[in-house]
C-alpha cells in the first residue's frame, strides 16, 4: 500500500521535482532538502497526530501546502485511498462528504490505524511512499538515472520528529512555476 503501484495516482507527481530539473537544481540535494524538510518535519508529523485526531492534523496539514499543485497533490492522493473502500472509518466519511480536505499523509495514518500496522511501520511507509514518488518522478525525468535513485532512498531513513515545522520555499516557489509550465510531464 505505500508502493508507488497502489491505485491513488501518486505517478502523475513529482513534487516540484520536474520545475527544479527543468530549472537546473541538482535534483537530488532539492530531493534531499524536501524529504527533510517537508516530509520528515510536516507529513510525518501530522501522519503521527492523524492516529489520535485526523480532523486537526488534517486541516493544519493542509494549511501548510502553500501552492494549489502541492495541496491537490495530496488531496488527489488522499481522497484516492478514501474511494478505495478498503475500512469503515468516521474520518473517510468526513473527507467523502467534504467535511475534510482528506490530505495523503493523514489519510493513510488513519488506514494504517484500521487496519492494526504498527504506527511506526505506518510512519516509516509513509515516508517510503513519498520519498519513491520524488525518487521515481526525477528517475522518468532523466534527472537521475536508476542506480542513483536507490542510493538516494538507501541514504534517506525514517528520523521521528515531534515538532511541525514544515518548511522548504524552494519547493514552493517551483511548485508555482510549474503551475503556469507547458507543457509538462507531471501535475505537481
Amino acid at each position: 500500500m505505500f508502493d508507488s503501484a497502489f491505485p491513488i495516482g501518486s505517478f502523475n507527481y513529482s513534487s516540484a521535482v520536474e520545475e527544479a530539473y527543468a530549472r537546473g537544481i541538482n535534483v537530488i540535494e532539492f530531493i534531499k532538502a524536501v524529504y527533510k524538510n517537508v516530509i520528515i518535519r510536516g507529513d510525518l508529523v501530522m501522519a503521527k497526530l492523524a492516529f489520535t485526531n485526523p480532523e486537526q492534523a488534517d486541516k493544519i496539514l493542509y494549511a501548510s501546502k502553500v501552492t494549489k499543485e502541492l495541496r491537490e497533490m495530496s488531496v488527489n492522493m488522499g481522497r484516492s485511498i478514501v474511494y478505495l473502500n478498503l475500512c469503515e472509518e468516521k474520518f473517510f466519511e468526513k473527507v467523502k462528504k467534504g467535511e475534510s480536505p482528506g490530505t495523503y499523509p493523514v489519510v493513510m495514518a488513519r488506514l494504517c490505524k484500521c487496519l492494526k500496522i504498527d504506527e511506526k511501520d505506518c510512519l516509516e511507509g509513509i515516508a517510503y511512499s513519498e520519498l519513491s514518488q520524488m525518487v521515481f518522478s526525477a528517475i522518468r525525468l532523466g534527472a537521475i538515472d536508476f542506480i542513483q535513485g536507490q542510493k538516494l532512498m538507501l541514504e534517506l531513513s525514517y528520523e521521528e520528529e515531534s515538532e511541525f515545522a514544515p518548511f522548504n520555499p524552494l519547493q514552493d516557489i517551483l511548485s508555482k512555476l510549474h503551475e503556469n509550465r507547458e507543457p509538462k510531464v507531471f501535475m505537481s
